[in-house]
């Protein structure tokens, strides 16, 4: 049985097949319900994929195409950076300009030629896992962008206080944490509400 990718959705990984052709798309839902996932549904290439992902909101993508088609791995990757899931091609030509574009954006590739449960289930495991470091990475760098965009609010605030007030760098950063204190609200809050008040006195 394969590990759930979200707790709290049931008891498989729920998989949005997509695919070109029917005997394949066929072959794909076999091999995942032997492999233990659920398949919340299989589409065409030309049913609209957001409103798809919306309606079944799947655990994993997987997209199964004879070759590849540019146009529409764009829309994916495209949609894959809005709305972050594990994504597996199985893709029968390989393209490796169009494999480099997709791990870059989060999709893991892979060239597949005779499916099979075990191979499924390999595919899914190694997805996941490779989302999960994916997403692990991004959401640091996203907490790193917000460590630095706060402190440059703060430094802003620093600045604004030590002309206006005649402080020492230390005295401002005291003055701020105390008003923080005093509020009971974050330093970053304060900060902005003294570089908000500035904007207003300038009007």
């Amino acid at each position: 049985m394969l590990a759930m990718v979200n707790q709290g959705k049931g008891d498989t990984v729920r998989v949005l097949v997509v695919d070109d052709d029917a005997d394949r798309a066929a072959l794909v839902e076999r091999s995942l319900r032997d492999s233990g996932a659920t398949v919340a549904a299989v589409i065409g290439v030309d049913t609209d994929l957001r409103a798809a992902l919306h309606q079944h909101r799947p655990d994993v993508i997987v997209v199964d195409l004879a070759a590849p088609d540019r146009d529409y791995l764009e829309d994916l990757m495209t949609i894959n950076q809005e709305t972050p899931r594990p994504v597996a091609l199985l893709i029968g030509e390989e393209d490796r300009p169009l494999m480099a574009r997709a791990i870059r954006a989060g999709v893991s590739l892979y060239a597949v030629d005779g499916l099979s449960a075990k191979l499924i289930r390999s595919i899914i495991n190694t997805v996941t896992g490779h989302f999960d470091r994916y997403r692990a990475v991004n959401e640091e760098l996203e907490r790193s962008r917000a460590a630095l965009n706060d402190r440059k609010v703060i430094e802003r605030a620093k600045g604004l206080l030590m002309a206006h007030r005649d402080l020492t760098e230390d005295q401002a950063y005291k003055a701020l944490r105390k008003m923080a204190m005093d509020q009971n609200k974050r330093l970053v809050e304060v900060a902005g509400a003294v570089l908000d008040l500035a904007d207003l006195l300038k009007r």
